[in-house]
């Protein structure tokens, strides 16, 4: 059996790309139980798909659930995205970190500057291959917390020189609200909007040191910024 590091340094299309089998299988099995439980539909895409050919690009989003990446995966097929997951998440159950590792994903230390995960995130972007991070780190589970914004999506695209595309869900902190044991099953809904790029002006005058900072709050801003689409109304 092949070791984590040959699937998260490996690309997951192109040359050389590891075995899919996995993947496939999985987001057959996303969309066949996922679809009618929870109507998902995502508008927007034709912003990735107006990006040049073999652009890799960062999608930043809101995080509600531990199963917001999958939608996005789901969504973005058959395009293979790359999405960093936290290192507890994964130490904790090595099945676990055998099966995100299948699906494209790699680990992170979370309040660290884990310049091994922003290397291969980069790595993964100067192939062409998209990043998917969330900022907040940590699901956001209600209203009143207040989220922590992580800028490693901003030094990943300063390295890259990659471009960022804000992605919103709606509703999937309804799978499992806080202090409910069964889960239920809400439409869900995601939107991606124009990119950001750390090139624009209004940031490439800043600071160095304000920069990042200055960056990341506009991805956000533009996430949570974006409206409910009008064609679809619950």
């Amino acid at each position: 059996m092949k070791p984590l590091d040959y699937f998260y340094d490996s690309p997951a299309s192109g040359e050389g790309h590891f075995p899919q089998k996995f993947r496939i299988c999985f987001l057959a099995l996303v969309r066949l139980v996922f679809t009618p439980l929870f109507r998902y539909k995502a508008y927007g895409l034709e912003v990735l798909d107006a990006l040049p050919k073999g652009t890799g690009f960062i999608v930043v989003g809101n995080h509600r659930s531990y199963l917001d990446p999958v939608f996005v995966m789901s969504v973005l097929k058959p395009r293979v995205i790359r999405f960093l997951a936290k290192e507890e998440f994964t130490s904790a159950l090595p099945a676990l970190a055998r099966i995100v590792a299948w699906v494209g994903a790699f680990p992170v230390k979370r309040n660290t500057a884990d310049m091994s995960a922003i290397k291969r995130a980069v790595r993964m972007l100067k192939r062409g291959e998209p990043v998917g991070i969330f900022p907040e780190g940590t699901r956001i589970r209600s209203e009143g917390q207040v989220p922590v914004y992580h800028e490693g999506a901003a030094l990943v695209a300063q390295l890259a020189k990659a471009p960022v595309i804000p992605v919103r869900l709606w509703n999937t902190e309804r799978i499992c609200p806080p202090g409910k044991r069964l889960f239920r099953c809400p439409k869900v809904t995601l939107r991606f909007g124009e990119p950001l790029s750390l090139d624009e002006e209004r940031f490439a005058a800043l600071p160095k040191n304000e920069r990042h900072a200055a960056f990341t709050q506009a991805v956000m801003e533009r996430v949570y910024g974006m409206e409910f689409p009008p064609e679809r109304v619950d």
